[in-house]
């Protein structure tokens, strides 16, 4: 299972993120909730890094499936709409697959 951590601040906006694991779904061979969720983490990385002056930091684990993300400094509104756009995705997946392959949890920062 892929357990995704969104990062709040003490207000509770969302500053980060942190995921883990594998969905391990279907047969092994191609597993399109990793598939998915990876797509998604890459271009939320991607996009903040192209189209916004936004500092943070970012760490990718490519054995573990792990993905680090957390806005650093001063507000950035482009930043805040993207990352609103990445827990979107991620709870359309887990809608679409269920629980069992993506669970998605609060952590305070």
């Amino acid at each position: 299972m892929i357990e995704v951590h969104i990062l709040r601040d003490k207000s509770g906006k969302a500053v980060g993120i942190h995921s883990l694991g594998h969905a391990d779904y279907g047969d092994g061979t191609i597993d399109i909730v990793c598939a998915a969720v990876s797509a998604l983490e890459l271009n939320f990385a991607n996009s903040v890094e192209e189209l916004t002056n936004a500092k943070f930091e970012v760490h990718l684990g490519e054995e573990d499936g792990s993905f680090d993300f957390k806005l650093l400094g001063e507000r950035n509104a482009k930043a805040e709409l993207l990352l609103q756009s990445l827990l979107l995705g991620y709870q359309t997946v887990q809608e679409a697959y269920g629980n069992s392959y993506l669970m998605i949890k609060d952590q305070e920062v």
